[in-house]
């Protein structure tokens, strides 16, 4: 592709008082074009941003292009305005955080319909905000009223114990606060987006995953961009991809390096298939994971490289081998039971590659990845949601079936919560209280909900040795710890669950299987 063009003209420079800027966000002339990610901040960085203003501080300069506008229906947090069509509009290239946290705070609905709200408290002398069940103070000065000096001398009036020097002068300080800003003219969008690139690649740093989308994300036929390739992932119920997993899908389908061309430079027709063979590879990729593998959710994926490398895959070979997904079944527990899938570079680089043209041979090649049977680590008393070997303990646990001791019923997240990243996580509970050596591990855990009066309570009323089965408590287990025998209890559940996640291991890597590929792999010419 040809290089950016140099601008026309050099850059307008001029400054922005921070009403004046919030009044051109009101009245539509300032716009955020598509290909700008949302908003990053949070109202910490808000408050933060406040106090900069208070104290002189500087904060950055912006970067707006000025071209024609639409009329268009802008929405920003509470803020909503009905945009006229103009031919001045200035659309921002760098600033985005900094002037729609600006809009939010001084032109939003206030609290609590307003999440990034503030107040100025004026008794401490310092910016607050308030929780969602908080109320706020009579000297909690609302910053929706000082853009206004008209409206900050109303609210004076109904406040009159407080000092109206100190309340106008912060009014003032605001209200004036002046920001630097470039104008440039030009109507070559390439030229702003290499703008953007640049900008965006110095100061505080977006995620790669950030600037493709700032790059590629506009509003084009679907799936225009990460947001949209995911919110169509959602009818599988496997829970949300974070956009930097996506990215690399993304990248993994391309064949990219993925430690070296990060942000490729793509035409808008490359983005937009790049984007079309993502949703399908990663959609064929989640099916493989819920039906051959065992994985019901992301949450439960021991690491995520493999989601790279099966994009890639799915990508190439539309319609595998049964035989083909058996085999990809067996690599993805072996790596995750050795610990191969766990995002070194030189890993997820001989993943990639080990993907070639032919669909028998990049299996083969995959499966040499791993190194081999690893020393047993099945340690099951230091568990932690967050580690790769407590979820396949989990998914072990998770394959027995668990149901709910009260009424039989399968547990599992409900339909409205499976999109949550901490759906099966939040399903999980401890038995008895963490005073015992081996009460932090897997034995005094189960997945079922939790319930008042404790799981110890339940487990011993409960009398139907299927349930306490589908928990792994056998009934001498149930029995210790009716009559209190906390240490026993565990020892004896932990034993059984030792039993099962071995057998459970074996059965998904099949390490003493054969790993030959179909019979139709080997046929030689026309044999």
């Amino acid at each position: 592709m040809p290089s950016p063009a140099a601008l026309p003209t050099r850059p307008e420079a001029r400054t922005f008082r921070v009403e004046d800027l919030v009044a051109s966000v009101l009245s539509g002339k300032i716009r955020i074009p598509a290909f700008q990610r949302g908003i990053k901040w949070d109202p910490g960085d808000a408050l933060a941003l406040l106090d900069s203003l208070d104290r002189g501080y500087p904060i950055g300069t912006l970067l707006l292009w000025r071209r024609p506008a639409p009329a268009d229906r802008l929405v920003h947090g509470s803020v909503t305005i009905e945009a006229d069509a103009r031919p001045d509009a200035l659309w921002v290239v760098d600033g985005q955080q900094r002037i729609v946290s600006l809009t939010r705070i001084f032109a939003g609905k206030g609290f609590p319909q307003e999440s990034f709200a503030a107040f100025y408290d004026l008794q401490k002398g310092q910016f607050r905000r308030l929780g969602k069940r908080d109320t706020p103070a009579e000297h909690d000065l609302p910053l929706t009223e000082v853009l206004d000096s008209s409206r900050l001398v109303e609210w004076l009036v109904a406040h009159p114990q407080f000092n109206r020097k100190t309340a106008a002068e912060l009014g003032k300080r605001l209200r004036e606060f002046e920001i630097p800003a470039y104008v440039v003219d030009t109507d070559d969008e390439r030229t702003v987006r290499e703008i953007f690139r640049r900008a965006n690649n110095t100061g505080k740093r977006m995620e790669d995953s950030d600037v493709f989308h700032g790059l590629y994300g506009a509003n084009g036929p679907a799936p225009a961009n990460l947001r949209v390739v995911a919110a169509g992932l959602a009818d599988l119920d496997f829970g949300p991809l974070d956009d930097s997993v996506l990215h690399n899908m993304l990248l993994a389908t391309r064949g990219t390096d993925l430690s070296k061309d990060r942000v490729p430079t793509l035409s808008p027709e490359q983005a937009h298939q790049a984007m079309i063979d993502l949703a399908l590879g990663a959609r064929a990729a989640i099916r493989f994971l819920r039906e051959d593998a065992g994985v019901p959710h992301v949450s439960l994926l021991p690491y995520q490289p493999p989601l790279f490398a099966l994009a890639r895959f799915f990508h190439i070979f539309k319609d595998p081998h049964p035989r083909s997904r058996e085999l990809l079944a067996r690599w993805l527990w072996r790596g995750a039971i050795a610990g191969v899938h766990n995002g070194n570079t030189i890993q997820i680089r001989q993943m990639l590659t080990a993907i070639d043209k032919d669909e028998h041979d990049s299996v083969q090649a995959l499966l040499r990845v791993i190194p081999g049977r690893p020393v047993e680590n099945l340690d099951l008393d230091d568990y932690s949601f967050g580690f790769a070997r407590s979820k396949i303990q989990l998914l072990a646990l998770l394959e027995l079936g668990p149901r709910d001791l009260r009424d039989g019923e399968l547990v599992a997240p409900a339909a409205s919560d499976r999109g949550d990243k901490d759906a099966y996580h939040a399903l999980v509970h401890t038995i008895l209280p963490r005073s015992t050596d081996s009460a932090g591990g897997l034995s005094n855990r189960m997945v079922h909900p939790g319930v008042h009066g404790g799981l110890a309570r339940l487990i011993v009323d409960c009398e139907a040795p299927e349930l306490l089965a589908s928990h792994a408590i056998s009934d001498a287990a149930r029995r210790a710890l009716k009559f209190d025998h906390h240490d026993e209890s565990l020892r004896l559940r932990r034993a059984d669950i030792l039993a099962h996640l071995e057998a459970f291991t074996e059965r998904r890597a099949q390490w003493d299987e054969p790993d030959s590929p179909p019979i139709e792999a080997l046929r030689i010419g026309g044999d």
